[in-house]
C-alpha cells in the first residue's frame, strides 16, 4: 500500500541556506534544504547525516510523535538534532489524521489544533529561533481531490501552526504531500485531478503564506530504475519526470498561485526506505542496489536544480540477523549522506561516483507517462448529448456539456465560462426552451460544477456547427435542421390592415439589458404578434430573440448576457400577425451602460487592530474618488461595517474594536462614483491570526 504523506518548509526567516563553502576551499557551493522523514529511526538517521555533512546544506530531520495518540510531541529530542551542528534542525511531526481525531473529540477548530501543536512543541523543547519547526504529515488524499472541507481544514491547521497562540514566534513549516507510486497506470485521471487542484488559488495562496517549500511524496520503484543496458544519464531522464511531476505540471499551466509558489518552492521527498515490496514503492532489493538507487535519485534531484530535496527513511528487515540488518541499513544511510555531500559543488554526477548508478534488476523497465506532466492539458466543455435533428424555428431538446481534462470528467475550484455559438446566421441559444434567445450564449459554471445544459433554435435549414469555447479552446458538434416550409404566394386581395409598434424601451436590470415593446393596430388595438428583435452595440449584434407578445400585445425580454460599458440600440427585424401587415417603423431607442469602477481590498493588522485598505480605480487605471460601504465578518457574523470616502482612489480604515484570534473576511457592499455604475462585485479579503 502506497504510504501517504504531506509537507510545508521551515519559516522563511529561519530557513538558512549557506552561500559558500568557506573553509572547504571549493569555488562554489550549491545551497540546498535537505528534509528527511522517518517513522521512528530518527536518531540513527541524524547521526549518519552528521557523520558526513555538507556545509552547503541545511538538514531538517522529522521526529515522530509518541505512538499512543500521535498528538503528543516527543520531548528531549530536538536538542539532540541541534547538537549535531548549526545546520541541523528538528522537525516536530504534526500527524494530520491524529489531529483530525483531536478536533472531533474536543470540538475545537483546526486553527486551534495548530495552536495547540505549537504549544506542545515549545513545551517539548523545539526552538524555532534556532531553526526547528513543524512538519504536517499524512494529510488526507481528500485535500488533492478537494473533497468536502478537506482543503479548508488544512489551511486552518497551517494558519494555526504558523501564528501559534501569541506565546510563540511565528514560524513556517513543512507539509509532506500525498503522491502515487511511480508505476501507477493509467495516469490521465490523476493528472486531471492535479490540474484542478493547482487552480485553487485560495489554497496555494495560503500555502505560500505559511510554507517555504512544498515537498511532494515521490517514492520511486527500484525496478523502474535498474534497467539493463541503460546508462546513468538515461536513467536520470526516467527518474526526473517522476521526482518533479507536480512542479513541471504547475510550471506548464496558467499563471496561478500554485505556479508562482511551486516554480521556486517545490521539494521532492524521494525514496530511501528499505526493504519494501510496497508501502514506499518497491525497494525489496540487495542493499548495494538500494544504495545505488539512492545515489541516482540525488543525481536526478541535483540535475533538476531545485533547492529543496529530501528522502523518506524507514527500515524493514527482509529476514536478516540483527547484526547484518544494522550493518546493511547503515550502509544505505551512509550512501544517502555521502551523495548529498558529494554534489554540493554543483556537479550532479558526483552522486554516482561511489556506486556507478548502474545496478540491474531482472525485469527492470522504465515507468512511462510521467513526461506527460510537463504539458498542461486544457479543460474544455465537451458535448456529451448526441447530435439532434430539429425543425427550423423550433427549440431543441436539452444539449449537454461536460468539463473534461484530457477526456476525464472534472470540476474546477474556480468559476468556468463557456461561450456557445453557431455557424448558422439563423442560430440562437437560450437557457430554457422559452428563451430569451441570443446568437451567443455565455454559460457560467460555478466552482465545483462540471456540467451544464442549453437549448438551440435555428431559423434556417441545414447542418449548423455548434461551438463551445472554454478559455480559448473550442469543441464542436454538428446538428441537423429541417428547412422551413415554402411560403405560398397569396391570391390578390384587398390590402390587409397595418400594425405598428406602439412603444419600445431599452433599459438595464442589474447588469443585464431589458427590452420591452407593444404591438397595436392602426386604431390602437393590442395585437398578438411574433416578433424578432435584436440589440446592437456599434455594428455588432449583442443579442437577438424571437418571441410572441402576450394577448395584450406586450413583450418583455431580459438578455442573459452581461452588458459591458457602452451604448446599445434596440432594433426590430420582423413583426408577423395573422391578417395584418407591419408598417416597418421602429421608434428610436438607446441605452448606455456606464463603466464600472475596479475595486480591490486588503485586510491586515495595525497594532493589534484590523485594518482595511480599499483602492478604487476607473477601467483605465486612474484613481477615482468614491463612497464605499463595507462590512467585516467573523464566522458569518458581522464584526464591523461602515461607509467612508475613498479619496483619490484610496481608503484606509483601522477598526476601533479589538479582534479576537480567528479568521475574518472583508466585503464591499456598495461603491458610488459620479459617472460610474458599480457592478456589485463584492470583492473579498481575509485574514486569520
Amino acid at each position: 500500500m502506497q504510504r501517504v504523506t504531506f509537507v510545508v518548509a521551515a519559516c522563511a526567516l529561519l530557513l538558512l541556506v549557506p552561500q559558500s563553502l568557506g573553509a572547504t576551499g571549493r569555488s562554489s557551493c550549491q545551497s540546498v534544504a535537505a528534509v528527511f522523514y522517518t517513522s521512528g529511526d530518527w536518531w540513527r538517521l541524524a547521526q549518519a547525516l552528521g557523520a558526513n555533512p555538507s556545509p552547503c546544506a541545511q538538514y531538517y530531520v522529522s521526529i515522530p510523535p509518541l505512538a499512543a495518540s500521535k498528538t503528543t510531541i516527543r520531548s528531549n529530542a530536538a536538542w539532540q538534532i541541534r547538537a549535531i551542528g548549526p545546520n541541523f534542525h528538528a522537525l516536530a511531526e504534526v500527524n494530520y489524521s491524529a489531529w483530525a481525531s483531536w478536533v472531533t473529540a474536543t470540538g475545537n477548530s483546526w486553527y486551534q489544533a495548530g495552536q495547540e501543536a505549537r504549544r506542545r512543541m515549545a513545551a517539548a523543547g523545539y526552538d524555532v529561533g534556532a531553526g526547528d519547526t513543524w512538519a504536517v504529515n499524512e494529510a488526507s488524499s481528500a485535500v488533492v481531490a478537494g473533497t468536502g472541507q478537506a482543503r479548508q481544514n488544512l489551511r486552518q491547521l497551517l494558519s494555526g501552526l504558523f501564528y501559534g497562540d501569541g506565546s510563540v514566534p511565528q514560524a513556517k513549516g513543512f507539509v509532506f504531500g500525498v503522491g502515487v507510486g511511480q508505476t501507477t497506470t493509467p495516469l490521465p485521471a490523476y493528472k486531471a485531478q492535479l490540474e484542478s487542484w493547482l487552480q485553487d488559488d485560495q489554497f496555494w495562496g495560503d500555502m505560500s503564506t505559511y510554507a517555504v517549500a512544498y515537498y511532494q511524496e515521490v517514492y520511486g520503484d527500484a525496478r523502474a530504475y535498474a534497467i539493463t543496458g541503460v546508462n546513468p544519464q538515461t536513467r536520470e531522464s526516467y527518474l526526473l519526470p517522476y521526482l518533479t511531476y507536480l512542479r513541471q505540471l504547475a510550471t506548464a499551466g496558467p499563471q496561478t498561485a500554485a505556479r508562482s509558489f511551486l516554480t521556486s518552492s517545490y521539494g521532492a521527498l524521494a525514496n530511501a526506505a528499505w526493504a519494501y515490496a510496497n508501502s514506499y514503492g518497491y525497494t525489496n532489493v540487495d542493499p548495494a542496489v538500494m544504495a545505488d538507487f539512492v545515489s541516482a535519485q540525488v543525481y536526478a534531484l541535483r540535475q533538476s536544480g531545485i533547492s529543496y530535496i529530501g528522502f523518506a527513511w524507514d527500515a524493514s528487515n527482509p529476514g536478516l540477523s540483527a547484526g547484518d540488518f544494522a550493518s546493511q541499513t547503515s550502509a544505505v544511510l551512509a550512501r544517502m549522506a555521502g551523495a548529498v555531500h558529494e554534489t554540493d559543488a554543483g556537479d550532479p554526477t558526483q552522486a554516482c561516483e561511489a556506486t556507478g548508478c548502474a545496478s540491474v534488476l531482472s525485469g527492470g523497465a522504465p515507468a512511462t507517462g510521467w513526461s506527460d506532466f510537463a504539458t498542461w492539458t486544457p479543460t474544455v466543455a465537451t458535448f456529451t448529448s448526441a447530435p439532434q435533428t430539429l425543425d427550423a424555428g423550433a427549440a431543441s431538446q436539452p444539449i449537454s456539456l461536460q468539463l473534461q481534462t484530457g477526456g476525464i470528467a472534472t470540476t474546477l475550484p474556480v468559476a468556468t465560462t463557456v461561450s456557445v455559438t453557431s455557424s448558422s446566421t439563423g442560430g440562437t441559444f437560450a437557457n430554457s426552451p422559452a428563451g430569451p434567445w441570443s446568437p451567443t450564449l455565455t454559460l457560467t459554471l460555478p466552482p465545483g460544477t462540471g456540467a451544464a445544459t442549453f437549448y438551440a433554435e435555428d431559423a434556417n435549414g441545414g447542418t449548423p456547427t455548434l461551438t463551445a469555447t472554454t478559455n480559448g479552446t473550442a469543441e464542436t458538434q454538428v446538428e441537423t435542421v429541417n428547412a422551413p416550409n415554402p411560403t405560398v404566394a397569396p391570391a390578390l386581395a384587398a390590402a390587409p390592415p397595418t400594425a405598428h409598434i406602439g412603444a419600445i424601451t431599452l433599459g438595464g436590470v442589474g447588469d443585464r439589458l431589458h427590452l420591452s415593446l407593444n404591438v397595436v393596430s392602426a386604431i390602437g388595438q393590442p395585437l398578438q404578434a411574433h416578433v424578432r428583435t435584436s440589440i446592437l452595440t456599434g455594428a455588432a449584434t449583442f443579442a437577438s430573440s424571437s418571441a410572441t407578445t402576450t394577448p395584450a400585445g406586450t413583450l418583455a425580454l431580459t438578455v442573459a448576457r452581461t452588458a459591458g460599458p457602452g451604448c446599445y440600440v434596440a432594433k426590430v427585424g420582423t413583426v408577423q400577425i395573422q391578417g395584418y401587415t407591419w408598417d416597418g417603423i421602429v421608434p428610436n431607442t438607446r441605452y448606455c451602460v456606464p463603466p464600472s469602477p475596479t475595486v480591490t481590498l486588503r485586510l491586515g493588522r495595525v497594532r493589534a487592530r484590523l485594518a482595511l485598505t480599499v483602492s478604487v480605480a476607473a477601467p483605465s487605471g486612474n484613481a477615482l474618488t468614491a463612497r464605499v460601504a463595507f462590512d467585516i465578518e467573523q464566522r458569518r457574523s458581522t464584526f464591523a461595517s461602515g461607509t467612508a470616502i475613498a479619496r483619490d482612489g484610496a481608503l484606509h480604515v483601522v477598526l476601533a474594536r479589538k479582534p479576537r484570534p480567528g479568521c475574518y473576511s472583508a466585503h464591499i457592499l456598495m461603491v458610488a462614483a459620479p459617472g460610474y455604475a458599480w457592478n456589485a462585485a463584492r470583492g473579498y479579503a481575509s485574514l486569520c491570526f
